[in-house]
Protein backbone atom coordinates (compact mmCIF):
# COMPACT_ATOMS: atom_id res chain seq x y z
CA UNK A 1 0.00 0.00 0.00
CA UNK A 2 1.47 3.60 -1.22
CA UNK A 3 1.56 5.79 1.89
CA UNK A 4 0.98 9.46 1.27
CA UNK A 5 3.09 12.10 2.45
CA UNK A 6 1.70 13.04 5.77
CA UNK A 7 1.18 9.35 6.03
CA UNK A 8 4.85 8.87 5.71
CA UNK A 9 6.35 11.69 7.55
CA UNK A 10 4.05 9.78 10.89
CA UNK A 11 5.46 7.15 10.52
CA UNK A 12 8.95 8.44 10.03
CA UNK A 13 8.90 10.29 13.48
CA UNK A 14 7.57 7.57 15.40
CA UNK A 15 10.29 5.50 13.86
CA UNK A 16 12.70 7.92 14.87
CA UNK A 17 11.41 8.35 18.48
CA UNK A 18 11.29 4.77 18.91
CA UNK A 19 15.03 4.71 18.07
CA UNK A 20 15.87 7.35 20.26
CA UNK A 21 14.11 5.75 23.27
CA UNK A 22 15.66 2.10 22.84
CA UNK A 23 19.36 4.09 22.66
CA UNK A 24 18.25 6.25 26.11
CA UNK A 25 17.23 2.99 27.86
CA UNK A 26 20.35 1.68 26.64
CA UNK A 27 22.60 3.71 28.23
CA UNK A 28 20.76 4.41 31.20
CA UNK A 29 21.76 3.67 34.74
CA UNK A 30 19.41 4.37 37.40
CA UNK A 31 20.58 6.42 40.38
CA UNK A 32 20.88 4.95 43.38
CA UNK A 33 17.35 5.16 45.34
CA UNK A 34 17.86 7.60 48.53
CA UNK A 35 16.99 6.36 52.03
CA UNK A 36 13.71 4.97 53.06
CA UNK A 37 11.39 7.22 55.12
CA UNK A 38 12.34 6.32 58.95
CA UNK A 39 15.78 4.64 57.60
CA UNK A 40 18.17 7.38 57.76
CA UNK A 41 22.02 6.67 58.18
CA UNK A 42 23.83 8.35 60.82
CA UNK A 43 27.56 8.00 61.79
CA UNK A 44 30.20 5.36 60.36
CA UNK A 45 29.14 1.85 58.89
CA UNK A 46 32.07 -0.26 58.52
CA UNK A 47 30.69 -3.24 56.40
CA UNK A 48 33.22 -6.82 56.21
CA UNK A 49 32.68 -9.57 53.57
CA UNK A 50 33.77 -12.49 51.33
CA UNK A 51 31.89 -11.18 48.58
CA UNK A 52 34.86 -10.74 46.37
CA UNK A 53 35.17 -8.20 43.43
CA UNK A 54 33.85 -4.53 42.74
CA UNK A 55 30.42 -4.38 43.24
CA UNK A 56 30.01 -3.33 46.60
CA UNK A 57 33.22 -0.84 46.35
CA UNK A 58 31.01 0.73 43.05
CA UNK A 59 27.80 0.31 44.91
CA UNK A 60 29.24 3.01 47.92
CA UNK A 61 30.93 4.96 45.55
CA UNK A 62 27.81 5.53 44.02
CA UNK A 63 25.58 6.13 46.75
CA UNK A 64 28.41 8.71 48.21
CA UNK A 65 28.16 10.34 45.39
CA UNK A 66 24.59 10.69 45.51
CA UNK A 67 23.77 10.92 49.59
CA UNK A 68 26.02 12.63 51.90
CA UNK A 69 24.77 10.18 54.73
CA UNK A 70 26.64 7.50 53.43
CA UNK A 71 29.82 8.98 53.13
CA UNK A 72 30.66 7.13 56.30
CA UNK A 73 29.97 3.88 55.18
CA UNK A 74 32.86 1.57 54.05
CA UNK A 75 33.44 -1.78 52.76
CA UNK A 76 36.34 -4.08 53.27
CA UNK A 77 37.29 -7.54 51.55
CA UNK A 78 38.38 -10.03 53.79
CA UNK A 79 39.23 -13.85 51.95
CA UNK A 80 37.74 -16.29 53.24
CA UNK A 81 40.26 -18.55 54.63
CA UNK A 82 41.24 -15.02 56.84
CA UNK A 83 38.28 -13.83 57.52
CA UNK A 84 37.73 -15.34 61.02
CA UNK A 85 40.91 -15.04 62.32
CA UNK A 86 40.80 -11.07 61.05
CA UNK A 87 37.80 -10.82 62.41
CA UNK A 88 38.52 -12.43 66.29
CA UNK A 89 41.13 -10.38 65.53
CA UNK A 90 39.83 -7.17 65.55
CA UNK A 91 36.78 -7.68 68.08
CA UNK A 92 39.92 -8.29 70.51
CA UNK A 93 40.79 -4.78 69.59
CA UNK A 94 37.61 -3.20 69.77
CA UNK A 95 38.15 -2.35 65.73
CA UNK A 96 35.17 -4.97 64.47
CA UNK A 97 32.48 -3.80 61.33
CA UNK A 98 28.86 -3.55 62.15
CA UNK A 99 27.34 -5.07 59.17
CA UNK A 100 29.21 -8.40 57.67
CA UNK A 101 28.50 -9.78 54.36
CA UNK A 102 29.66 -13.26 54.09
CA UNK A 103 28.16 -16.47 52.32
CA UNK A 104 26.52 -19.27 54.33
CA UNK A 105 29.74 -21.30 54.68
CA UNK A 106 31.09 -19.16 57.50
CA UNK A 107 27.68 -18.60 58.97
CA UNK A 108 27.95 -20.90 61.98
CA UNK A 109 31.19 -19.12 62.42
CA UNK A 110 30.24 -15.83 62.87
CA UNK A 111 26.55 -17.19 64.57
CA UNK A 112 27.01 -15.86 67.72
CA UNK A 113 28.52 -12.41 66.53
CA UNK A 114 25.09 -11.59 65.02
CA UNK A 115 22.16 -10.30 65.88
CA UNK A 116 19.36 -11.98 63.73
CA UNK A 117 16.29 -10.46 62.36
CA UNK A 118 13.01 -12.16 64.77
CA UNK A 119 10.17 -13.85 62.83
CA UNK A 120 7.98 -11.18 64.26
CA UNK A 121 9.83 -8.35 62.33
CA UNK A 122 10.00 -10.37 59.32
CA UNK A 123 7.38 -13.71 59.35
CA UNK A 124 9.09 -16.73 58.06
CA UNK A 125 5.82 -16.92 55.87
CA UNK A 126 7.17 -13.82 53.92
CA UNK A 127 11.01 -15.00 53.84
CA UNK A 128 9.39 -17.91 51.80
CA UNK A 129 7.65 -15.82 49.67
CA UNK A 130 10.36 -13.02 48.74
CA UNK A 131 13.29 -15.22 48.30
CA UNK A 132 13.93 -18.59 46.61
CA UNK A 133 13.92 -22.18 48.54
CA UNK A 134 17.71 -22.19 49.08
CA UNK A 135 18.24 -18.97 50.52
CA UNK A 136 16.32 -20.24 53.05
CA UNK A 137 19.79 -21.53 55.12
CA UNK A 138 19.64 -18.33 56.90
CA UNK A 139 16.37 -18.79 58.61
CA UNK A 140 17.28 -20.60 61.68
CA UNK A 141 15.25 -21.26 64.83
CA UNK A 142 16.01 -17.81 66.07
CA UNK A 143 14.96 -15.24 63.42
CA UNK A 144 16.86 -14.49 59.66
CA UNK A 145 20.42 -14.94 60.42
CA UNK A 146 21.17 -12.56 57.30
CA UNK A 147 19.24 -10.57 54.94
CA UNK A 148 19.74 -12.87 52.04
CA UNK A 149 21.48 -10.66 48.51
CA UNK A 150 22.68 -13.39 46.09
CA UNK A 151 23.56 -16.90 45.27
CA UNK A 152 26.36 -18.85 42.78
CA UNK A 153 25.30 -21.52 41.62
CA UNK A 154 27.70 -24.50 41.06
CA UNK A 155 27.46 -25.07 36.93
CA UNK A 156 29.50 -27.02 34.41
CA UNK A 157 31.44 -25.44 32.13
CA UNK A 158 32.60 -27.72 28.63
CA UNK A 159 34.93 -27.10 26.04
CA UNK A 160 32.70 -27.17 22.89
CA UNK A 161 35.57 -27.47 20.78
CA UNK A 162 36.46 -30.77 22.29
CA UNK A 163 32.88 -32.18 22.29
CA UNK A 164 32.36 -30.95 18.87
CA UNK A 165 35.23 -32.66 18.10
CA UNK A 166 33.44 -36.05 18.86
CA UNK A 167 30.41 -34.86 17.10
CA UNK A 168 28.67 -34.09 20.62
CA UNK A 169 27.01 -30.64 19.97
CA UNK A 170 25.95 -30.17 24.23
CA UNK A 171 26.88 -30.80 27.22
CA UNK A 172 25.61 -33.49 29.02
CA UNK A 173 22.02 -33.24 30.67
CA UNK A 174 22.44 -36.30 33.08
CA UNK A 175 25.65 -38.37 34.58
CA UNK A 176 24.43 -41.48 32.59
CA UNK A 177 25.02 -39.11 29.75
CA UNK A 178 28.13 -38.25 30.60
CA UNK A 179 29.29 -41.68 31.97
CA UNK A 180 27.80 -44.27 29.37
CA UNK A 181 27.48 -41.97 26.64
CA UNK A 182 30.42 -39.29 26.12
CA UNK A 183 33.03 -40.40 28.71
CA UNK A 184 34.77 -43.13 26.79
CA UNK A 185 34.94 -41.02 23.30
CA UNK A 186 36.56 -37.58 25.01
CA UNK A 187 38.48 -39.52 27.13
CA UNK A 188 42.49 -40.18 26.16
CA UNK A 189 44.24 -42.52 28.14
CA UNK A 190 47.76 -43.92 27.37
CA UNK A 191 48.59 -48.05 27.48
CA UNK A 192 50.00 -47.25 30.79
CA UNK A 193 46.84 -45.92 32.24
CA UNK A 194 48.44 -42.36 31.80
CA UNK A 195 45.67 -39.57 31.20
CA UNK A 196 46.78 -37.46 28.44
CA UNK A 197 43.42 -35.40 28.02
CA UNK A 198 41.43 -34.98 31.09
CA UNK A 199 37.73 -35.55 30.91
CA UNK A 200 36.43 -34.75 34.88
CA UNK A 201 38.14 -33.61 37.68
CA UNK A 202 37.11 -35.62 40.58
CA UNK A 203 38.62 -37.91 43.06
CA UNK A 204 41.75 -35.78 44.25
CA UNK A 205 40.86 -32.95 46.56
CA UNK A 206 43.79 -31.17 46.93
CA UNK A 207 44.34 -29.79 43.21
CA UNK A 208 40.06 -29.72 42.53
CA UNK A 209 39.29 -25.87 42.83
CA UNK A 210 35.62 -26.76 44.04
CA UNK A 211 36.27 -29.88 45.66
CA UNK A 212 34.00 -28.76 48.45
CA UNK A 213 30.99 -27.86 46.50
CA UNK A 214 31.18 -30.81 44.00
CA UNK A 215 31.39 -33.38 47.13
CA UNK A 216 28.26 -31.00 48.56
CA UNK A 217 26.30 -31.11 45.40
CA UNK A 218 26.59 -35.05 44.94
CA UNK A 219 25.42 -35.14 48.89
CA UNK A 220 22.47 -32.82 47.90
CA UNK A 221 21.77 -34.35 44.81
CA UNK A 222 21.03 -37.59 46.75
CA UNK A 223 18.93 -36.29 48.87
CA UNK A 224 21.09 -35.43 52.24
CA UNK A 225 19.24 -34.03 55.41
CA UNK A 226 22.37 -31.78 55.82
CA UNK A 227 22.89 -30.09 58.88
CA UNK A 228 19.87 -29.44 61.38
CA UNK A 229 18.82 -27.90 64.56
CA UNK A 230 18.21 -29.72 67.63
CA UNK A 231 17.80 -27.53 70.37
CA UNK A 232 20.91 -25.65 71.42
CA UNK A 233 23.11 -27.87 69.03
CA UNK A 234 23.23 -29.30 65.65
CA UNK A 235 22.60 -32.32 63.87
CA UNK A 236 24.83 -33.73 61.92
CA UNK A 237 22.91 -35.71 59.17
CA UNK A 238 24.73 -35.69 55.95
CA UNK A 239 24.62 -39.51 55.64
CA UNK A 240 21.12 -39.88 56.14
CA UNK A 241 18.32 -39.14 53.72
CA UNK A 242 15.58 -36.75 53.57
CA UNK A 243 13.04 -39.44 52.82
CA UNK A 244 13.97 -42.87 51.98
CA UNK A 245 16.75 -45.12 53.12
CA UNK A 246 20.71 -44.64 51.56
CA UNK A 247 23.92 -43.27 52.88
CA UNK A 248 24.12 -39.37 50.59
CA UNK A 249 27.83 -39.11 52.05
CA UNK A 250 29.02 -42.39 51.13
CA UNK A 251 27.15 -42.53 47.59
CA UNK A 252 28.52 -39.11 46.62
CA UNK A 253 32.01 -40.05 48.12
CA UNK A 254 32.06 -43.48 46.36
CA UNK A 255 31.07 -41.84 43.17
CA UNK A 256 34.00 -38.59 43.45
CA UNK A 257 36.51 -41.13 44.18
CA UNK A 258 35.97 -43.41 41.11
CA UNK A 259 37.72 -40.63 38.91
CA UNK A 260 41.09 -41.03 40.71
CA UNK A 261 41.09 -44.72 40.60
CA UNK A 262 43.43 -45.75 37.83
CA UNK A 263 42.11 -49.16 37.74
CA UNK A 264 38.16 -47.82 37.14
CA UNK A 265 36.44 -47.70 33.75
CA UNK A 266 36.13 -43.92 34.64
CA UNK A 267 39.68 -43.05 35.44
CA UNK A 268 40.21 -39.21 34.33
CA UNK A 269 41.92 -37.02 37.24
CA UNK A 270 45.20 -37.51 39.66
CA UNK A 271 47.60 -35.46 42.03
CA UNK A 272 49.39 -35.06 38.91
CA UNK A 273 47.37 -32.07 37.27
CA UNK A 274 47.50 -28.29 37.87
CA UNK A 275 44.50 -26.63 39.58
CA UNK A 276 41.85 -27.94 37.55
CA UNK A 277 40.59 -24.44 36.21
CA UNK A 278 43.55 -23.97 34.77
CA UNK A 279 43.99 -27.42 33.11
CA UNK A 280 40.49 -26.43 31.36
CA UNK A 281 41.39 -22.41 30.56
CA UNK A 282 44.39 -24.71 29.06
CA UNK A 283 42.08 -26.84 27.04
CA UNK A 284 43.24 -30.13 28.67
CA UNK A 285 40.19 -30.86 30.62
CA UNK A 286 36.92 -31.30 29.47
CA UNK A 287 34.55 -30.66 32.12
CA UNK A 288 35.16 -27.82 34.78
CA UNK A 289 33.10 -27.40 37.98
CA UNK A 290 32.93 -24.13 38.68
CA UNK A 291 30.25 -21.64 40.10
CA UNK A 292 28.27 -19.04 37.76
CA UNK A 293 30.70 -15.97 39.02
CA UNK A 294 33.37 -17.29 37.30
CA UNK A 295 33.18 -17.10 33.58
CA UNK A 296 34.04 -13.64 33.10
CA UNK A 297 36.81 -14.26 34.70
CA UNK A 298 37.60 -17.25 32.26
CA UNK A 299 36.91 -15.54 29.62
CA UNK A 300 39.84 -12.81 30.68
CA UNK A 301 42.32 -15.39 31.29
CA UNK A 302 41.85 -17.52 28.03
CA UNK A 303 39.93 -14.96 25.55
CA UNK A 304 40.41 -17.90 22.93
CA UNK A 305 38.72 -20.64 24.93
CA UNK A 306 35.45 -21.31 22.90
CA UNK A 307 33.52 -22.50 26.01
CA UNK A 308 30.35 -22.43 27.43
CA UNK A 309 28.37 -22.97 30.78
CA UNK A 310 25.77 -25.88 31.93
CA UNK A 311 23.48 -26.89 34.83
CA UNK A 312 25.75 -29.55 36.06
CA UNK A 313 24.58 -33.24 35.63
CA UNK A 314 21.32 -34.65 37.47
CA UNK A 315 20.42 -38.51 37.87
CA UNK A 316 18.43 -39.76 35.58
CA UNK A 317 15.86 -41.01 37.35
CA UNK A 318 15.82 -37.69 39.60
CA UNK A 319 12.31 -36.71 40.82
CA UNK A 320 13.91 -33.01 41.28
CA UNK A 321 16.64 -31.56 40.46
CA UNK A 322 19.53 -29.93 41.97
CA UNK A 323 22.97 -28.21 42.43
CA UNK A 324 25.12 -26.73 45.43
CA UNK A 325 25.12 -22.71 45.83
CA UNK A 326 26.88 -20.02 48.05
CA UNK A 327 24.16 -17.79 49.15
CA UNK A 328 25.15 -14.51 50.56
CA UNK A 329 23.88 -12.03 53.36
CA UNK A 330 24.14 -9.10 54.87
CA UNK A 331 24.20 -9.48 58.57
CA UNK A 332 23.98 -6.95 61.86
CA UNK A 333 26.61 -7.59 64.29
CA UNK A 334 25.60 -7.48 68.01
CA UNK A 335 28.94 -5.46 68.84
CA UNK A 336 28.06 -2.25 66.75
CA UNK A 337 27.94 0.75 68.17
CA UNK A 338 26.03 2.25 65.73
CA UNK A 339 23.22 -0.07 65.44
CA UNK A 340 20.56 2.27 63.85
CA UNK A 341 23.26 3.17 61.03
CA UNK A 342 24.10 -0.14 60.15
CA UNK A 343 20.22 -1.33 60.13
CA UNK A 344 19.66 1.79 57.88
CA UNK A 345 22.06 0.65 55.68
CA UNK A 346 21.28 -3.33 55.75
CA UNK A 347 17.55 -2.33 54.91
CA UNK A 348 18.75 -0.17 51.87
CA UNK A 349 21.20 -3.16 50.97
CA UNK A 350 18.96 -5.73 50.97
CA UNK A 351 15.52 -3.81 49.13
CA UNK A 352 15.67 -5.95 46.39
CA UNK A 353 16.36 -3.59 43.48
CA UNK A 354 19.65 -2.91 45.08
CA UNK A 355 20.63 -6.39 46.13
CA UNK A 356 19.67 -7.50 42.71
CA UNK A 357 22.36 -4.98 41.33
CA UNK A 358 25.03 -6.33 44.04
CA UNK A 359 24.44 -9.93 42.50
CA UNK A 360 24.39 -9.21 39.23
CA UNK A 361 27.62 -6.91 39.41
CA UNK A 362 29.65 -10.00 40.95
CA UNK A 363 28.62 -12.38 38.56
CA UNK A 364 25.93 -13.95 41.10
CA UNK A 365 22.18 -14.73 40.89
CA UNK A 366 19.75 -12.43 42.65
CA UNK A 367 18.14 -14.36 45.64
CA UNK A 368 14.66 -12.87 45.07
CA UNK A 369 11.86 -14.84 43.50
CA UNK A 370 10.67 -12.04 40.85
CA UNK A 371 13.93 -11.40 39.73
CA UNK A 372 15.07 -14.69 39.12
CA UNK A 373 11.52 -15.72 37.48
CA UNK A 374 11.86 -13.26 35.14
CA UNK A 375 15.61 -14.67 33.59
CA UNK A 376 18.94 -13.25 31.84
CA UNK A 377 19.87 -12.76 28.92
CA UNK A 378 23.40 -12.25 29.64
CA UNK A 379 26.25 -15.14 28.14
CA UNK A 380 26.38 -16.74 31.50
CA UNK A 381 22.98 -15.42 33.18
CA UNK A 382 20.97 -17.43 31.06
CA UNK A 383 21.86 -20.95 32.46
CA UNK A 384 22.66 -19.42 35.74
CA UNK A 385 19.09 -17.78 36.90
CA UNK A 386 17.86 -21.90 35.84
CA UNK A 387 20.37 -23.24 38.11
CA UNK A 388 19.64 -20.94 41.20
CA UNK A 389 16.20 -21.85 41.65
CA UNK A 390 17.46 -25.20 42.31
CA UNK A 391 20.74 -24.41 44.17
CA UNK A 392 20.96 -25.55 47.92
CA UNK A 393 23.42 -25.22 50.76
CA UNK A 394 24.32 -26.80 54.06
CA UNK A 395 25.63 -25.59 57.33
CA UNK A 396 28.84 -26.66 57.78
CA UNK A 397 31.37 -25.85 60.78
CA UNK A 398 34.12 -24.03 59.38
CA UNK A 399 34.78 -24.21 55.64
CA UNK A 400 38.73 -24.60 56.12
CA UNK A 401 38.46 -27.61 58.68
CA UNK A 402 35.78 -28.96 56.55
CA UNK A 403 37.81 -28.83 53.49
CA UNK A 404 40.88 -30.42 55.72
CA UNK A 405 38.41 -33.36 56.95
CA UNK A 406 37.16 -34.30 53.18
CA UNK A 407 40.48 -33.92 51.54
CA UNK A 408 41.75 -36.08 54.45
CA UNK A 409 38.95 -38.71 53.60
CA UNK A 410 39.26 -38.95 49.74
CA UNK A 411 43.20 -39.22 50.41
CA UNK A 412 42.77 -42.09 53.08
CA UNK A 413 40.79 -43.62 50.29
CA UNK A 414 42.68 -42.83 47.74
CA UNK A 415 45.90 -44.21 49.15
CA UNK A 416 43.87 -47.35 51.04
CA UNK A 417 44.67 -45.88 54.05
CA UNK A 418 41.27 -46.81 55.44
CA UNK A 419 37.76 -48.56 53.74
CA UNK A 420 35.23 -46.68 52.26
CA UNK A 421 33.22 -46.92 55.32
CA UNK A 422 35.94 -46.21 57.63
CA UNK A 423 37.00 -43.33 55.80
CA UNK A 424 33.66 -41.94 55.97
CA UNK A 425 32.69 -42.78 59.82
CA UNK A 426 36.05 -40.72 60.45
CA UNK A 427 34.84 -37.34 58.93
CA UNK A 428 31.68 -37.58 60.32
CA UNK A 429 32.82 -37.85 64.38
CA UNK A 430 35.63 -35.29 63.11
CA UNK A 431 32.90 -32.68 62.06
CA UNK A 432 30.84 -33.18 64.97
CA UNK A 433 33.99 -32.29 67.30
CA UNK A 434 33.85 -29.33 64.99
CA UNK A 435 29.99 -27.94 66.04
Amino acid sequence: MKLRPFELAIVIIFAVTGLVALLVLSIYQPAPSGPEEGEVVTGAVQIWGTLPGNAMPQLLLQYQEAFESYEEVTYQYVAPDRFEDTLVNALADGLGPDLLLVSHEELVDVRRRIAPTPYNAFPLRDIQTRYIDGAEIFALQDGLQAMPIAVDPLMLYWNRDILANENFLAAPRTWEELLNVQFDALIDRSFDRTVNQAVVAMGEYGNVRNAFGIVSMLMIQNGTAGVTEQGDRYEISLDRRLTGNGNPLRTATDFYTRFSRPANTYYSWNRAFNEDRAEFIGENLTFYFGFASEGAAMERLNPNLNFDIAEVPQGALADVRRTYGRFYGLALMRSTDNAPGARAVMAQFSSSAVADSIAVNSGMVPVTRQTVGAGSNTTFGRIAYQSAGIAYGWLNPDLENTDAIFATMMQDINENRRSLDESINDALQRLRLEY
